[in-house]
């Protein structure tokens, strides 16, 4: 028999028996007196996902095959027609997936990377803990320690947002497509459910298990500074937050702090100024919640390394960076159209009629408002619209040169993958065209709206952008 022959056999087969699955429920559901209509995706948009399962569950080892419960799960719901289903099964098996890399992994060290307040984090101690994290921060805590690469987790982000608008929680089922499905299934596959993690990831695993357990020599010292050097600034950054925690917990021992010491500095001077304002933030955290031996300890680390300039001046910050991170929270979580309004309006107060912005702040409250203004894939919320428009309206140059920069975030630029998003980041940039004059920024602005829309997620890796931020 000739291949082709063979696989038009199978698909007639597969045909054959898809048809008679649902011609039986339709039956079944007359007999009882239920919808038939609409409740089944189309057969021929079932069979691209059957047709193609074998080539994509290939790549997965026999073990892995045999531990991935969900998946079976998936094929079932593929099969039955019930693709909202389906997807909710392959997102439950990648989050399974990436629990268990993290499980392999440094626990604390996620955490730590993961979890910006430290109140909450002295919650999160073991394994079982990763079940109280919400999906986002799950696949965000990835991307910071290597778990993830940047492509993957735009598209897992990706894969999330169309989870939460078109899975079985909302009857958007019959705009799925089989391709689509099996796309997406084949992606956390291969990003994660098949992969292993990154070298990167690897060597600092190692690197916390030695500064844990073994005494360290300032002769040790110098390949692991040209290590950490070479590393992305995202698992700088987790680093350097992680080993701040490390130093600052009461329960540490002398001989680990000696080690933490050796590398302090050379991590606090590759890493950027956000989360070096941000660990000066946390100081003051502990000193307002009395927690005085983490006080002690942090201020002792932030002089050793000499950032005693990142520290805040008052607790207005405090206050401000909280109301930020709040409405941050609310915005990516589940009903964010309900929680986000009391989030808005508390930190509109904090917004003086000038509309200066704490430098240490700024980066992280023009994302956060940028974000709940271009809205998700729903669209923006729309008893909250109104304090964020108040708040763009304060935009200067200094927060809208950052609005600019924002396609390098890699989780703003996931989110312009959105067509609701990207017809909300233009109609910003049009709006702050009117509200500067600064050549530079108009330049970027005009950019931004002369470019494609399947284009803009990318924009920052174009020549033009990269050569105007330079110039």
């Amino acid at each position: 028999m000739t291949e082709e022959y063979l696989v038009e056999s199978r698909s007639n087969q597969i045909n054959a028996s898809v048809v008679q699955y649902e011609n039986n429920l339709k039956q079944y559901l007359a007999k009882l007196g239920l919808p038939q209509q609409n409740v089944l995706v189309s057969i021929s948009e079932r069979k691209k996902v059957i047709l193609n399962l074998p080539s994509v569950i290939e790549q997965l080892t026999d073990d892995r095959k045999l531990e991935s419960v969900y998946l079976s799960k998936f094929v079932a719901a593929v099969g039955a027609g019930l693709f909202d289903a389906a997807l909710n099964f392959v997102w439950d098996e990648t989050v399974n997936a990436l629990r268990e890399k993290v499980v392999l992994f440094d626990i604390y060290y996620f955490y730590s990377s993961t979890i910006t307040d430290p109140e909450r984090l002295k919650k999160y101690k073991s394994q079982d803990d990763l079940v109280k994290l919400d999906d986002w921060e799950l696949i965000k805590g990835c991307l910071h320690i290597g778990i993830l690469s940047d492509l993957g987790y735009k598209h897992l982000d990706y894969i999330r947002n169309m989870r939460n608008w078109a899975s079985a929680a909302h009857p958007n089922q019959n705009e799925l497509t089989g391709l689509q499905i099996i796309s997406w299934l084949e992606t956390c596959i291969k990003e994660v459910i098949a992969k292993e993690p990154s070298a990167s990831a690897i060597e600092i695993k190692k690197l916390l298990n030695n500064i844990r357990n073994q005494s360290l020599n300032p002769s040790d010292i110098s390949p692991i500074e040209g290590h950490l050097s070479l590393l992305p600034e995202d698992i700088v950054a987790s680093f350097l937050k992680t080993i701040f925690g490390m130093y600052t917990d009461p329960q540490v021992s002398v001989s680990v702090r000696n080690n933490l010491k050796l590398i302090a500095k050379h991590a606090w001077n590759i890493a950027n100024d956000d989360v070096r304002y941000e660990l000066g933030v946390k100081y003051r955290i502990f000193s307002v919640n009395a927690e005085i031996q983490r006080r002690d300890y942090a201020r002792e680390f932030i002089d050793f390394v000499g950032g005693l300039v990142y520290l805040p001046q008052d607790t207005f910050q405090i206050e401000f960076g909280q109301s930020i991170e709040n409405l941050y929270n609310a915005h990516i979580n589940f009903n964010n159209f309900y929680t986000e309004p009391s989030h808005a309006r508390l930190l509109v107060k904090y917004i003086p009629d000038s509309g200066e912005i704490p430098k240490e702040l700024r980066q992280t409250y023009v994302k956060t408002i940028v974000m709940c203004t271009i809205g998700n894939g729903y669209g923006v919320s729309g008893m909250a619209y109104n304090y964020y428009v108040s708040m763009i309206d304060k935009f200067q140059d200094k927060e809208i040169a950052i609005f600019c920069y924002l396609p390098k975030d890699r989780e703003f630029s996931s989110r312009l993958q959105l067509p609701k998003c990207q017809a909300q980041y233009k109609k910003l940039a049009a709006k702050f065209k009117i509200a500067t004059t600064n050549a530079k920024i108009l330049t970027i602005l005009e950019l931004i709206e002369k470019t494609r829309d399947e284009q803009l997620q990318n924009i920052s890796a174009t020549s033009v952008f990269k050569s105007i931020f330079t110039k």
